[in-house]
């Protein structure tokens, strides 16, 4: 027995020191591939950083000097760029064949409600009437447009982007009306010109939800209870009997709520609501529960699970910030989105597309930098959030104040209403 066990000790021993030498040798080839790919993948990491950043100083050039807020978003500078001649010449020739109405002139009415709010001074609803009676004199049935389905319809078509012909879609149609609406409640607040439009205002509401009403055979309810949204029928193949993207819903959503607190509209009010849980029954929280991230084609499904940004294929950051308004409209006012929901909404934009500080963004809302700056417009519609999360406001003007030397309408508006603390 002892021999046998001595025996053993030394026929073993020996088998298991090489064992034992191969184990290190195997663990020492395993941490080292992993090292190896750990910082081949921090430097694919930093080339695409790197790469993104040059794209981005291209498309927004560094300024020489840092410009005061107070110059750079003023109402003069406001009235010299975008009122008179230049208001003239947009208002010249209005049709949405090419989209121009809803990604161009909905902006700057939206930005005109925007200005009589940081202002007071009534010019800017006098001029964004001008803007409603142009836009609603091109809908389609003024202009005798038929879409490629024979329809002739009281909204905006576009020939565009539909594969079939000339289509009317939801998206157009609801950031047209949307500030059609607000402008109508910003009316009713100036006594004299509420009186100067008379039944021109009741027109004009009636003739913004005739625009809505063409897209009523587009709504779905569900699929969970106490909630709804918008179709695609005859607009792209790839949208065909398929949920709308958020942001094309959120615009409709938007319109919706802000023609129910006109006079209370209880279908509006309804559907605004249900598109609203939609959606946040669609948003990816962070695992610490501290941000939100989405998809640009939101999931059919709630959402159940967390994950990080990064494994969030987002939102290019300009949709996302469409996507953003009916959320943003809701929960200023109290309903459906809460303050911890907002808050979540803006470390979307500290944690996600303006992470870094230096004014540059990014064109996801994840902060990845896997699509191309052209994606970052509009980051003023964010700056309302700096009420729940102040680091918002700095990041979002640093990119005004150091990369954009030219600000459009509506980020003039929005900075003189949101810009300062």
């Amino acid at each position: 027995m002892h021999d046998e066990t001595h025996y053993g000790y030394y026929v073993r021993t020996p088998y298991l020191r090489a064992s034992s030498a191969r184990t290190r040798q195997s663990l020492m080839a395993i941490v080292l591939l992993i090292a190896v790919s750990a910082a081949a993948v921090a430097e694919s990491a930093a080339d695409a950083e790197a790469s993104y950043e040059r794209a981005f100083l291209e498309r927004f050039s560094k300024a020489d000097a840092a410009v005061p807020l107070e110059e750079y978003a003023s109402a003069a500078r406001y009235d010299a760029l975008y009122l008179g001649d230049d208001l003239d010449a947009a208002l010249s020739t209005v049709n949405n064949d090419q989209g121009g109405l809803a990604w161009g002139l909905s902006y700057r009415m939206m930005s005109l409600n925007g200005m009589y709010r940081a202002t007071g001074d009534a010019k800017y609803l006098e001029a964004n009437v001008r803007c409603i009676r142009a836009s609603l004199g091109a809908t389609d049935d003024k202009r005798g447009k038929a879409l490629w389905t024979g329809r002739i319809v009281p909204a905006w078509g576009c020939d565009k982007y539909a594969q079939r012909g000339r289509a009317v879609f939801a998206v157009h149609t609801g950031i047209i009306t949307a500030p059609i609406f607000d402008c109508l409640l910003l009316v009713k607040e100036n006594a004299a010109l509420s009186a100067s439009l008379g039944a021109e205002r009741d027109a004009i509401r009636d003739g913004a939800r005739a625009a809505l009403a063409v897209h009523d055979r587009q709504w779905r309810d569900g699929p969970e209870a106490e909630a709804g949204h918008y179709i695609g029928l005859d607009q792209e193949d790839v949208c065909e009997n398929k949920p709308l993207p958020g942001n094309r819903i959120s615009a409709m959503g938007w319109a919706l709520w802000l023609s129910a607190k006109i006079d209370g509209d209880a279908t509006h009010r309804a559907r605004a609501l249900a598109i609203g849980r939609y959606i946040k029954n669609r948003l990816t929280p962070t695992p610490e529960g501290d941000a939100c991230f989405w998809p640009y084609w939101l999931p059919e499904a709630p959402v159940t699970d967390a994950a990080p940004r990064t494994a969030v294929s987002g939102e290019d950051t300009s949709h996302a910030g469409l996507t953003m308004a009916l959320p943003l409209a809701l929960g200023l006012d109290g309903h459906v989105f809460d303050h911890a929901d907002m808050k979540r909404f803006a470390n979307t934009v500290t944690q996600g597309f303006a992470r870094r500080e230096d004014g540059v963004l990014y064109g996801k809302i994840t902060g990845t930098p896997d699509i191309g700056p052209e994606y970052v417009a509009l980051p003023c519609r964010w700056i309302p959030l700096a009420r729940y999360e102040p680091g918002v406001r700095p990041r979002i003007l640093a990119f005004y104040l150091g990369y954009q030397k030219r600000p459009g309408p509506l980020d003039i508006a929005d900075l003189l209403l949101w810009g300062r603390p």
